[in-house]
């Protein structure tokens, strides 16, 4: 028989509900199966030796199986048990489909780091590694409603951007690349459309210092972006949505980017472009294990 790691997240903002039980119950007719569960910030687990992964938290979880998996060719079965499950609420249900695994034809690279559905930096971006997970367990989105005013800050992200050799320059208040319909649990993408071979750039220019006329100023365009969302490319001064197959980010210093709800730091150049699994990548469907 193959091997099977189930890994847990205990972490994650709605791991009350996972049943390993069931989990143990349903791949262990098939593999030899070792668990793993995570109960604390470091997530030291490999899916080196094992054929098959299976992995349940939130999208931060998605994202650490997705690259652990591609790195030995292992394949991946994701069960989302987070805050948000932006991941496993785009990818896993965008067909409508009964079946009890969704297979994922498509992923986003940031330079070697591969994404789920957003690496995205600037105003309200911290949102996504800051808040605790004690606090998602106990108050769910509410978490992260009582950050935003904290979050709420205009910011000055230095960046020459090409999208399909179309240029942008300046400074910015956020920079997203999106391969998702949502994000936060906003539905606001309604260009996104599965395996396209496509992601999605949202830009929003920074009117200078982080004051209160200025963080004024982004209200409007942040209440565009999400609130009302996109059915159609949108070209502006001072904000861009658009779609491409190749980004190149090239920042003035440092930054950190919220990467499916971690925070990662890239220096220099990001290049963001659409790839295809070489391992297989499934949506499960936790639901159907009762079944």
């Amino acid at each position: 028989m193959e091997n099977c790691l189930i890994v847990i997240n205990r972490m994650s903002g709605r791991a009350a509900r996972i049943d390993k039980r069931k989990l143990l119950a349903r791949f262990g007719k098939e593999f030899n199966v070792t668990l793993k569960e995570i109960v604390k910030k470091t997530d030291d687990w490999s899916a080196e030796g094992y054929s098959v992964v299976v992995a349940c938290g939130g999208d931060g979880t998605f994202n650490r199986a997705l690259n652990r998996c591609a790195e030995t060719g292992a394949k991946l079965i994701y069960y989302g048990f987070g805050t948000f499950n932006e991941c496993a609420k785009t990818k896993g249900v965008q067909r409508g489909d009964d079946r009890e695994f969704i297979r994922l034809y498509e992923y986003t690279r940031a330079n070697r780091r591969l994404f789920g559905y957003v690496a995205a930096t600037g105003s309200f971006t911290p949102l996504g590694y800051v808040v605790e997970a004690s606090a998602k367990q106990k108050i769910g989105v509410l978490a992260y409603l009582l950050r935003v005013v904290r979050e709420y800050k205009v910011w000055n992200v230095g960046a020459r951007i090409k999208a399909d050799g179309e240029e942008y320059e300046g400074k910015y208040t956020l920079i997203m690349a999106i391969d998702s319909v949502r994000c936060f649990g906003f539905r606001f993408n309604r260009l996104y459309s599965p395996d396209d071979g496509k992601i999605h750039l949202l830009l929003i220019k920074s009117p200078g210092k982080d004051n209160l006329l200025n963080r004024a100023k982004i209200f409007f365009p942040l209440f565009r972006a999400f609130f009302i969302g996109f059915n159609k490319e949108k070209h502006g001064k001072h904000l861009v949505f658009r779609s491409a197959e190749d980004v190149e980010i090239s920042l003035e210093a440092p930054t950190v980017f919220d990467v499916d709800g971690d925070a990662e730091e890239f220096s220099d150049t990001l290049t963001i472009k659409v790839a295809r699994p070489e391992n297989e990548v499934y949506i499960g469907d936790f639901d159907s294990l009762s079944r």
